[in-house]
């Protein structure tokens, strides 16, 4: 089903959404925003690394990404609430093609589009007491499926397109500020030609997500997330996997001045014919120093993905997230990284010249966790007999200014120092970007 948005459809369904507001007020929220962020990129894009004028889309795009969310959550009694949101997303001054985000999986053929024009990211069914249960509930429907620092279970949200989002039913129990949730979902496709409720879905995934309180001051989170490819037909699948990606992340924001975050992760399953046998990590301890102007606090980390010493025999040990964000806050501005066969080392240092403001200076030393495996968001290997592992070094620069309670600015650079696994294999460049952003939510 092809499905055009104009902006006249747009501003009556707002009007629409405005109209039931004055009609059951009280009972109605209405929530959206509005998102405009200019980007430059250098050297590199979505698709390809490198200067070269034969690579898919061009190295310097100049791009305009705006998104527009409405939608709103309508208390049918105190216990349900039904929730619909929708976004409206366009870019304009990218190379790129829509066929360049096209896969195939046997006989089957998917998009995977991260600027996806018009889609929901919310539409659901929440009953809360479910048999009479005080804490627990259970929801039906659209949702970003979101947990802890998004590494395992989360959409990111820097894409147009939200990463993630589930069809899903889930039920959760929240008691004493800890919670357990079950859930069980598919997730869908990103066509921006049609509409993803009459679309397809394309992995199936299930799960238990928890989070307790610690008797110090932070909290454990353990996990367990089962993933499924829905399209296992015979041919060169992209996502014919089973797989159970498995444990438990523990974090603390302030105990006696230190913060930390660490998650570990162990996978096992099968990934087209072979075992998948995979582990992964993400550790990080810093120190706020409270009583210094600014309150700077200085963060050291790993973090770490399998790698595969041997693609050629029946295991693959490549790790990946199951159904984590790969986008640029968990893996450097530049957004070329993502948590697979990787060894990033990165310094953090962390700055509030004012109550609105943020300031982060990074470091990342990026380099693959096994030279015979491949770069992960390029899908570049060793060539010519090269084994070489030093992927770069990138060094990040971001401000946040929450201007007010509903607006907030936001200024980004990226700057990546290519190392000798791309200068050799890839393209002997190095690469930045830029991001200037507003963006506006609506407050009801």
């Amino acid at each position: 089903m092809s499905y055009q948005i104009t902006l006249k459809q747009i501003l009556s369904a707002a009007f629409l959404i405005l109209a039931a507001n004055s009609a059951v007020a009280g009972d109605f929220t209405l929530t959206g925003g509005i998102r405009e962020r200019f980007e430059t990129l250098d050297g590199m894009n979505k698709k390809a690394y490198g200067n070269d004028p034969s690579l898919i889309g061009r190295p310097d795009d100049r791009l305009l990404v705006s998104r527009l969310k409405l939608g709103f959550v309508y208390h049918v009694s105190p216990d349900i609430q039904f929730t619909a949101v929708g976004y409206y997303a366009s870019v304009y001054g990218w190379s790129l093609e829509y066929d360049d985000f096209k896969k195939r999986s046997g006989n089957e053929t998917y998009w995977m589009d991260p600027q996806e024009d018009f889609d929901f990211v919310a539409l659901n069914l929440k009953v809360n007491h479910l048999a009479g249960i005080e804490g627990l509930s259970a929801r039906v429907g659209r949702e970003s499926n979101r947990y802890g620092d998004k590494r395992i279970l989360g959409p990111g949200s820097w894409g147009n397109s939200y990463g993630w989002l589930w069809d899903l039913a889930k039920v959760s129990y929240k008691f004493d500020g800890n919670f357990v949730d079950v859930f069980y979902g598919q997730t869908k496709d990103k066509d921006k030609h049609r509409l993803s409720l009459f679309r397809k879905h394309v992995y199936e995934g299930a799960g238990i997500y928890s989070h307790f309180v610690t008797a110090v001051h932070g909290a454990v989170e353990p996990f367990i997330v089962y993933k499924n490819g829905l399209y296992n037909g015979a041919g060169n699948g992209q996502n014919t996997e089973k797989s159970y990606t498995y444990g438990v992340r523990a974090y603390d924001t302030d105990l006696f001045g230190f913060n930390y975050d660490v998650t570990y992760a162990k996978a096992d399953g099968t990934i087209k014919t072979k075992d998948y046998d995979a582990y992964g990590y993400a550790a990080k301890v810093g120190y706020r120093f409270k009583s210094v102007r600014w309150k700077p606090n200085l963060v050291v980390g790993q973090i770490y993905a399998s790698g595969d010493d041997d693609p050629n025999d029946n295991t693959v040990k490549t790790f990946r997230t199951p159904f984590g964000g790969t986008d640029g806050s968990l893996y450097g501005r530049m957004d070329i990284m993502k948590w697979s066969n990787l060894v990033e080392n990165v310094v953090e240092l962390h700055l509030d010249p004012e109550a609105d403001m943020h300031l982060k200076l990074s470091y990342h030393d990026f380099s693959l966790a096994d030279a015979n495996d491949a770069w992960s968001y390029y899908k570049k290997y060793n060539t010519n007999g090269n084994h070489e592992d030093a992927l770069g070094q990138e060094y990040d620069a971001e401000f946040t200014w929450h201007y007010a309670k509903d607006l907030e600015f936001q200024a980004i650079y990226a700057y990546f120092d290519a190392g000798a696994f791309v200068t050799k294999n890839v393209s002997d460049n190095n690469a930045q970007r830029l991001f200037l952003q507003v963006t506006y939510t609506l407050q009801n």
